[in-house]
């Protein structure tokens, strides 16, 4: 055989180091040092997941564990498959040799590669530009601990990352200061590097999504619905989580390096998405307006209030009924579980839903389907075939309502409630939208519940009982081939990682009526909806303490409303008093807050709220558009400013203002007394402006974003207002016409265009338009004319003596001639 030349040669080392780079897409550390096994496989394009337990345990997926992940996508199809299990390498971490291994200990997917040190510690690299992204600061610790209440064969996590100044982190769901995270800043806190330790347990106005999204070019997905606490501070961050079976983590990053040629914020947001499922497109009455108090009691109610929004044309998407309804007052019983409406305060609840869609509005309840009580004939059954949570004893666990809480997780019991559901309120009614109240579950000890037939404590999956609610609903009627696979309206307090591929939207718990609850829940929904669930909401004006009489509260609720009717979902809702009485229907129902419809705020706030309202109405396909955005493509439709201008710094401090879509800018006022506030536009590209939606006056930012001052008045029509912008492309002017031409003559031309450009010589008195012309012949300098008053409209006809016509300019009154090329 000959010998090879020297461009074989070197085409044969080529190959050579290329195979010797090349890394398995699933590889088993084995790592003695620190008693683990290592588990690193690609998940997505440039994403990889890492788990691990201690040595000789065993790598677990669903159903053995709760997972947010589901069949990945197909690059470039749209459709999803479940792969055959990936074969894995296994090697065992040689501590002696580098970091690398030559690369045994190295996987990639995409453009990320993520390795096992040879201390054990895991890193994260973006390849294209060689950026470390995440590096353990110590090995995982995985420890045996005991459970509360005592099961075996558990673990609590404690996992760290290195800080990297001036990194920025959101997610993580929604935080705010309530008693349980007392230590949350007042007024919010848009990036969460710095928050106190935050509680990964879900509670009234705290929800548990542990993803995070980090200005670096990454997202982190902790795959772990334990209970527990995570931090983000200058030394690091923290992931602690009490009971565990494994460490189970996800990471991603873009497929590019910075400036991005599409925005990194949404390059992340499509990879969650691809990993964890696409919200559906939610129906689109859901677009406008929601109307709710606490509470309305009977069906008089419900209906004398929508009428009453019609007759005054104020758009109304959504009636709802809040808690109680299950209570019976003609029996004095308690019928929550039944899952139908006691006929002595609702007569007729169909004709309820017909009458009122046919007027345009929808129905929505909530019945607390997570519980069901003792008087119930759905509970015997539900008790005999240990569809409940147990607590600590064994006995059924109760919760609020008085109930007892369906053991979710195990998969009969959910579609032993679902059934419920289906033949109760859907079956006899037609009533299908849900508010999931208190879905943490609130009232008990839930921290103590066991659920899965006796085998899980909340400590191990309580993060994810609200997510399994949200199944339970779209096992039940949303999936495909379903009964309302379009129309699959939920709305919960709470979520957990994935609970957007069941269609579930959360509203932010039960905020207080003041400028720093509403300072908090802006920037609170922001961190939310970048948690991968779009479709969000609050109770506008704040849930408790609204007095409707209190000139606060009024000013309050229209600026609220000013921002809530650009958040995903326009939901009002509160516990109010003041004002008049809500009247109706049959006392005995139950008692009713103060009155929570707009005209019961005072003229003056009721004309500046119907003003934004109206708009919203005016922009709901725009907001369909929105929510398909999310479906197809990950894309939130509320995001902080950084996310759609990802390059301009100054964006990316911005804390107060949002984009709603690709197009709008809200900066609603946030402080209470102001009269103005001060807006960031971003640099648009040329041809582009911002307009101000309410003046149509247009601000130019091609040169760069620019800081303006804009006024929020409290009294008048001004009250309506706020600063909101819209990004517009403008109609391009023609331009000037070409330069006249010149045949030597004294041809006039009448018009309204003179002559212009060819630059002014001399003027001088002329009787008409002959006269003018024979002078500037004469004339040795004038190439063209322009005779008339010489201002315009009075003066001495005139002769204007011009140098050679270069274009047009209205001009009126004017004539003008050539003489000369």
């Amino acid at each position: 055989m000959p010998a090879p030349t020297l461009a074989l040669a070197l085409l044969l080392c080529a190959a050579a180091a290329a195979a010797a780079t090349t890394h398995p897409s699933c590889i088993i550390v084995r790592d003695a040092l620190n008693a683990q096994d290592v588990k690193l496989e690609a998940h997505g394009e440039n994403a990889v997941r890492v788990r691990a337990v201690p040595s000789g345990g065993t790598f677990l997926d669903a159903p053995d564990v709760v997972s947010a992940f589901t069949p990945l996508p197909i690059p470039g199809t749209g459709a999803t498959i479940i792969a055959a299990p990936i074969e894995c390498v296994t090697v065992a971490l040689n501590s002696a040799a580098s970091d690398m291994d030559e690369g045994r200990t190295v996987i990639t997917s995409g453009n990320l590669k993520a390795a096992v040190g040879s201390d054990g510690k895991l890193t994260f690299t973006r390849i294209s530009d060689s950026r470390n992204l995440l590096t353990e600061k110590t090995v995982r610790s995985i420890t045996p601990t005991t459970t509360v209440p005592s099961l075996p064969g558990f673990s609590s996590l404690e996992l760290s990352f290195k800080a990297v100044e001036g990194e920025r982190i959101y997610g993580l769901g929604q935080h705010a200061a309530f008693p349980w995270d007392h230590n949350f800043p007042e007024n919010g806190q848009l990036d969460q590097k710095g928050v106190p330790s935050m509680l990964l347990e879900p509670h009234d106005g705290d929800v548990t999504i542990p993803v995070v999204h980090s200005s670096l070019g990454y997202a982190f997905l902790s795959n772990l619905p334990s209970t527990g606490a995570v931090e983000y501070n200058s030394t690091g961050s923290y992931w602690s989580h009490t009971a565990v079976l494994q460490m189970d983590i996800w990471v991603a990053t873009t497929s590019d390096s910075p400036p991005h040629t599409v925005s990194p914020w949404q390059q992340l947001q499509q990879a969650y998405a691809d990993a964890t499922g696409y919200a559906p497109v939610w129906p689109e009455w859901s677009t406008g307006f929601w109307q709710c108090k606490l509470r309305y009691s009977n069906q008089s109610q419900i209906m004398d209030v929508a009428n009453e929004y019609i007759r005054r044309n104020i758009p109304l998407s959504l009636m709802i009924i809040d808690f109680f309804s299950w209570m019976d007052p003609a029996t004095n019983t308690n019928t929550i579980g039944d899952e139908t409406l006691p006929a002595s305060c609702w007569p007729d609840p169909k004709g309820m839903v017909d009458q009122l869609k046919e007027m345009g509005v929808e129905l929505m309840i909530s019945p607390y389907s997570h519980s069901v009580g003792s008087n119930s004939h759905n509970y015997a059954q539900a008790a005999a075939k240990h569809y409940l949570a147990t607590d600590a004893t064994g006995k059924p666990a109760q919760t609020v309502g008085p109930g007892y809480t369906y053991d979710l997780f195990n998969p009969a019991a959910r579609a032993y409630a679902w059934n419920a559901m289906q033949e109760g309120f859907v079956d006899q009614y037609g009533l299908h939208h849900w508010w999931l109240d208190c879905d943490e579950p609130c009232g008990g000890t839930p921290n103590t519940f066991i659920y899965n037939n006796g085998k899980w404590p909340a400590a191990f999956v309580g993060s994810a009982y609200p997510h399994m609610l949200d199944q339970m609903v779209w096992e039940g009627m949303g999936a495909p081939g379903k009964q309302y696979e379009d129309d699959n309206v939920m709305l919960g307090r709470s979520a957990w990682a994935g609970s957007q591929r069941y269609g579930g939207a959360v509203w932010s718990g039960d905020t207080s009526s003041n400028f720093e609850n509403l300072n908090q829940q802006f920037r609170a929904g922001l961190n939310f909806v970048m948690s991968g669930i779009p479709y969000w909401t609050t109770d506008i004006g704040g849930y408790g303490g609204g007095d409707i009489d209190s000139a606060d509260f009024r000013e309050l609720i229209v600026r609220w409303f000013q921002w809530g009717a650009f958040c995903p979902l326009f939901r009002n809702h509160g516990s109010r008093h003041g004002g008049p009485s809500q009247e109706g229907g049959d006392p005995a129902c139950g008692t009713t807050s103060g009155s929570n419809e707009i005209w019961n705020f005072g003229s003056e706030s009721e004309e500046a709220i119907a003003r934004v309202m109206k708009l919203r109405e005016q922009i709901r396909p725009y907001v369909m558009a929105q929510y398909e955005a999310a479906a197809n493509n990950g894309t939130p439709v509320m995001r902080p400013l950084f996310f759609d201008f990802w390059t301009d710094s100054h964006a990316a401090t911005i804390d107060s203002q949002m984009m709603f879509g690709p197009d709008y800018l809200v900066a609603p006022q946030l402080t209470q007394g102001a009269t103005n506030r001060s807006v960031y536009l971003p640099q648009l590209p040329p041809g582009q402006v911002w307009r101000n939606v309410f003046t149509t006056v247009d601000v130019n930012t091609t040169l760069g974003g620019v800081n303006i001052t804009e006024a929020t008045p409290l009294t008048g029509d001004g009250f309506g207002t706020f600063p909101l912008y819209f990004r517009t492309t403008l109609t391009p002017y023609p331009g000037p016409p070409p330069p006249l031409p010149c045949d030597g003559s004294c041809t006039t031309r009448n018009s309204t265009d003179a002559a212009s450009g060819g630059g002014l010589i001399d003027h001088v008195n002329s009787t008409s338009v002959e006269d003018c012309c024979a002078k500037c012949k004469a004339s040795s300098t004038c190439e063209s004319f322009v005779w008339g008053l010489y201002d315009h409209t009075t003066g001495p006809p005139t002769c204007f003596f011009l140098k050679a016509v270069t274009g047009l300019k209205t001009s009126v009154g004017r004539t003008y001639g050539c003489v000369r090329p």
